[in-house]
């Protein structure tokens, strides 16, 4: 499928921006491989030898959530943007094959994040772990070194074969949160970016601690589709800067809610551009079917990514809302382009 850029700077920086992706492009490539269009053979449990599902990270001496220990998380609880029962197009006909056919699902009312989880909003779930850390480390720069053996599981992933599935992956260069005087703190300058390299399970436990759950794919497509079957979240008419906010550049993101332009119907923001987003769907073909097992919670095939994101599917075609093949999302490793939003 041809992909036409909408960003139209000058040459020169159109040249750079290329560059720099094809260069991040193969780095990525390293530690995650192009999920297939029909993913019912998945290679996500290829090398997971710990267990035969996602961990859940329960810990028992985890600190439950509460506004006083978890103030950004409890803001984001408040800004939730109610989504009201009907019934919504998920899909679309004049599409990719992965997107075919458009269908109708009918879904009871609920609610969904405003914007992406922060890091900030983040970093308070891992402090509420009470993880246990040798000592200080800055964000993207954790080692074997600064974590006792049961930490190493929670918050490193290592290579593709390490067989570790972490909450998030903080020995990644592209995360964003370390360890400093006893608590899990934000590199300066990112508090409000979207949260990078978490993995789908961890995602999934920030959720369910916060009192909430991922949304699956059709709740995210509803949320930033409408009812008018639109083809982006502002409306049909082809993104730009003002919308979407996308770099180019690996590591290059933004603070959350930075495009108001882009709102969704009904007030959601960066459900385009910005980092893609977990879902907790398996990538199944459609039409969808919730009882069909691609709402299991215990398999470790490959899960829906939604939105486009910042660098890699950053283009007309893949920022719509109804795109669902996104680059590089197997679900137990992080990914610098991979964010999330919680629905309840």
């Amino acid at each position: 499928m041809k992909r036409t850029p909408f960003i139209s700077h000058t040459t020169a920086l159109t040249i750079l921006a290329i560059s720099i992706i094809s260069l991040s492009a193969c780095s990525e490539a390293t530690n995650s491989a192009m999920t297939p269009v029909n993913a019912n053979a998945s290679s996500a449990g290829q090398n997971r030898t710990s267990s035969d599902h996602p961990p859940t990270f329960a810990k028992p001496d985890t600190t439950p959530f509460s506004p006083q220990t978890a103030p950004q998380s409890a803001q984001a609880v408040q800004n939730m943007v109610s989504i009201p029962a009907g019934t919504y197009t998920i899909g679309r006909n004049n599409g990719p094959a992965i997107e075919k056919p458009a269908h109708q699902v009918t879904l009871p009312a609920f609610k969904i994040d405003r914007t992406e989880v922060t890091n900030a909003a983040f970093a308070e779930y891992l402090n509420a772990m009470n993880i246990a850390v040798n000592k200080n480390f800055e964000g993207g720069y954790a080692t074997r070194d600064d974590l006792p053996p049961e930490s190493v599981r929670l918050i490193m992933e290592e290579t593709r074969s390490s067989g570790l599935y972490p909450i998030i992956a903080l020995d990644d260069p592209q995360a964003r949160i370390g360890y400093q005087n006893g608590k899990f703190v934000v590199n300066e300058g990112y508090a409000n970016h979207p949260v990078t390299e978490s993995t789908w399970a961890g995602a999934r436990a920030y959720c369910e601690w916060r009192g909430g759950h991922l949304p699956s794919e059709v709740e995210w497509e509803a949320a930033a589709r409408g009812q008018d079957a639109r083809l982006y979240p502002w409306g049909n008419s082809t993104p730009n800067s003002s919308r979407v906010f996308v770099s180019g550049r690996t590591g290059f993101t933004s603070e959350v809610g930075s495009r108001p332009a882009g709102a969704s119907p009904f007030g959601a923001l960066d459900m385009s551009g910005s980092e893609a987003e977990w879902t907790s769907s398996l990538l199944r073909p459609y039409p969808y079917n919730a009882d069909d097992g691609r709402e299991s919670a215990d398999s470790l095939d490959d899960r829906v990514t939604r939105g486009g994101d910042y660098m890699y599917d950053a283009n007309a075609d893949t920022l719509t809302a109804t795109h669902r093949n996104g680059f590089s999302n197997l679900p137990y490793r992080g990914h610098r382009h991979i964010g999330f939003r919680c629905a309840g």
